[in-house]
């Protein structure tokens, strides 16, 4: 039976474990992702972005041990930022081993498609797991294995696909981390095409959520998916990693039956990546718990959210808070979860900068860039049209609120009376509040974002 001990090891349990894994960095290591651990479906339990990233961080910790054996470990401090055995972070990752050895998942070699020969199972992620501090350095170690009918092929497997844990630490969401996954495995392919399945059969590998605990309205509607999963995701992988992504939709009449992704790689200069080793990020922890949340309800709302869906909450609160136009929030902590489960306006970090500019022949690199954000701000601008009409009445009127409370006040006197006048009617009104929706949302435009745009408009072309 799999379980999670705390217990503290002597030093001999301590130190004979494979050495290689002291010095293995989420940020720099390449993990070879076995194909059946790739498009797996929750059966109980859901799979989050933190999840999917620690159980990628020990998959390449496992695969680059010096020894075999039935266990692995690796440093506490490659995980979380504060590695003491009893600290506040420690508990998220507690929180997360105990979900590894509880959410069962589907593993498959192939979809409902395929020719014969597929293969089919159903396991934990883990079998169990450890937390424990050496004595004689307390250095604090996280210790797990493998079911043993699965680790073979997670840890010598015979198809797999070549993840970056570097972009992977760049993802802020399960769905893009999950669809990064999947497209990298075809990327070589030569049709460059992923498996065509029903929108269906993607909802929850995605999402991460089982069929079972979905809405009705999530599970019916093509459209909902299409906006809360697809969209931000194909955003995300397409700004932060080497591969971009184009969704390719397969109607039955007017109705979107399957879905499919081509994907090529970028050819760019390498973006400047934080290279931030650790998979949680605790801050957000702290700022929950600043605006009123106790520290474990913080902790399970952190465990179970999108970190773009807690940040974006976060930045609305805490500027809700702030203002002096409005009345005193009397409860911090109820707008914070109401935004949350609503999903205003889910952010998408700006990344750094490339390297070196975008250049071509003729053109000045500032000239050219110049002419790209103008195009680029005309195409997110309808972007966010698209998403703004797709919301409910609620979520209108609160991004019409904050953009006044925030942007309007900066504006000119003109463009405010206009605004209060005519509201989106008003033409320099309806450009600003777009534009301003659209950074709320994707974040800054970055050198990578114009380059995505620049390759898909050259295949419209």
């Amino acid at each position: 039976m799999s379980m999670l001990s705390q217990n503290s090891p002597d030093s001999s349990m301590a130190t004979k474990r494979a050495k290689k894994t002291d010095v293995v960095s989420p940020s720099s290591a390449e993990l070879r992702k076995a194909v059946e651990a790739i498009a797996i479906q929750p059966k109980s339990g859901k799979i989050t972005l933190l999840t999917r990233k620690l159980f990628n961080v020990l998959l390449a910790v496992a695969q680059q041990a010096d020894e075999s054996g039935d266990t692995y470990r690796a440093l506490l401090s490659d995980i979380v930022a504060n590695s003491a055995f009893d600290s506040n972070d420690t508990a998220l990752v507690k929180e997360h081993l105990r979900r590894m050895v509880s959410v069962q998942v589907e593993w498959s070699t192939g979809t409902s498609s395929q020719k014969p020969g597929r293969k089919w199972g159903i396991s934990t992620l883990i079998a169990d797991a450890e937390i424990l501090e050496d004595p004689a350095t307390r250095r604090v170690w996280v210790e797990f294995s493998f079911a043993p009918k699965i680790k073979k092929k997670l840890l010598d497997p015979v198809q797999y696909a070549r993840l970056s844990l570097q972009f992977q630490s760049q993802l802020r969401s399960s769905a893009g981390l999950a669809l990064y996954e999947i497209c990298v495995r075809y990327l070589t392919n030569p049709s460059h095409l992923t498996m065509r399945e029903t929108w269906e059969w993607w909802r929850p590998i995605l999402s991460g959520t089982p069929d079972t605990e979905a809405g009705d309205e999530a599970k019916r509607e093509y459209k909902y998916f299409k906006r809360d999963y697809l969209r931000p995701a194909i955003a995300e992988v397409n700004a932060v990693t080497n591969i971009f992504v184009e969704l390719i939709e397969h109607r039955e009449g007017r109705r979107v039956a399957e879905i499919q992704f081509r994907v090529t790689e970028r050819k760019q200069p390498m973006l400047a990546l934080d290279e931030h080793p650790n998979v949680f990020d605790s801050t957000l922890v702290d700022r929950m718990v600043k605006i009123g949340i106790p520290l474990k309800d913080a902790q399970t709302l952190y465990a179970d959210s999108e970190e773009n869906r807690i940040r974006a909450a976060l930045q609305m609160t805490e500027q809700r808070m702030r203002s002096t136009s409005l009345p005193p929030v009397r409860s911090a902590a109820a707008l914070f979860k109401d935004a949350l489960k609503k999903g205003y306006a889910p952010q998408l970090e700006a990344l750094p900068a490339a390297a070196a500019p975008v250049k071509a022949t003729g053109a000045p690199a500032d000239d050219l860039k110049a002419r790209l954000l103008s195009e680029y701000s005309v195409f997110r601008r309808k972007e966010a049209r698209a998403l703004y009409e797709e919301q409910g009445e609620s979520e209108r009127e609160l991004a019409r609120q904050t953009f006044e409370e925030d942007v309007l006040p900066e504006l000119g006197a003109h463009m405010r009376d206009d605004w209060r006048k005519r509201g989106l009617d008003s033409k320099m009104g309806e450009t600003s509040f777009f534009d301003w929706l659209a950074r709320k949302t994707w974040g800054e435009p970055t050198d990578g974002d114009l380059l995505a745009f620049t390759l898909n408009q050259s295949r419209v072309a």
